[in-house]
């Protein structure tokens, strides 16, 4: 059997070395596995994804849902109302367009930045009028997500109910055909793929707010956010609408 001979500095650390890189090389991950997958894509299917083109903008659902068919898609406006009343993607288009610029903001928190194109509540409620004792709206959604706003939220300057975002009809990711802008408030807030509003009487939790640790208000407090187009760098927010990047 051949001897090893003495063992030298130099022969230490290349033994050493070499151990460590073979170590190294068994526990790192390959770098695929390190990568987020979008499952959904090409399918019938939609789903949370952070992977592709939704790096830049997260993509969240209660769970995954069937694509909705914009050809049976309606709207269903009903619970403490005058006239209830049910619409099309049709009759979305007549309402006159709106455009902001406004920051989602997650309580995940990251957050990013769109344009985004609707029309105000105050359309819906020239057709069908909330009852006096009404305080706010329960919004059912296609992945059967649930959330309430309360009239004061949706009536406010800087809320939409959205049919476009960055100059494009919304995609099955970001809610389509209907979502709910409200850039005070944090993302679960801001329903999407809207199926039914029904005006209720009180204050009504929402499916996050019922088993997580979120207020049913949702305005965005002061802390820290982490904004997807600079690389999560974090910023201090001092609550509310995020206006200052």
């Amino acid at each position: 059997m051949r001897a090893f001979g003495r063992l030298t500095r130099r022969r230490f650390f290349k033994i050493t070395g070499g151990l460590a890189t073979l170590i190294a090389g068994l526990v790192r991950p390959h770098p695929a596995a390190t990568q987020e997958v979008d499952y959904f894509e090409g399918t019938d299917f939609v789903g949370k994804t952070r992977a592709g083109r939704h790096r830049e903008f997260y993509i969240n659902y209660w769970q995954p849902m069937r694509r909705i068919d914009p050809a049976t898609w309606t709207l269903t406006l009903d619970g403490l109302t005058e006239r209830p009343a049910t619409l099309s993607i049709k009759d979305l288009k007549t309402f006159p367009a709106k455009s902001m610029d406004s920051r989602l903001k997650c309580v995940e928190c990251w957050s990013a930045r769109a344009t985004w194109t609707g029309f105000p509540f105050s359309e819906l409620e020239k057709l069908a009028p909330p009852k006096p004792e009404a305080v706010g709206v329960l919004f059912h959604c296609a992945d059967e997500y649930k959330e309430y706003l309360s009239l004061d939220a949706l009536r406010h300057a800087r809320t939409l109910l959205v049919t476009h975002m960055n100059n494009a009809p919304l995609t099955d990711e970001h809610g389509f055909p209907l979502r709910v802008i409200c850039p005070f408030k944090y993302g679960y807030k801001n329903p999407k793929a809207i199926l039914r509003m029904e005006y209720v009487d009180r204050v009504t939790y929402g499916t996050w707010s019922k088993i997580g640790p979120y207020s049913p208000d949702g305005t965005i407090l002061p802390g820290t956010d982490h904004p997807l187009e600079f690389g999560k760098q974090p910023r201090r927010i001092p609550g509310g609408e995020i206006f200052d990047y």
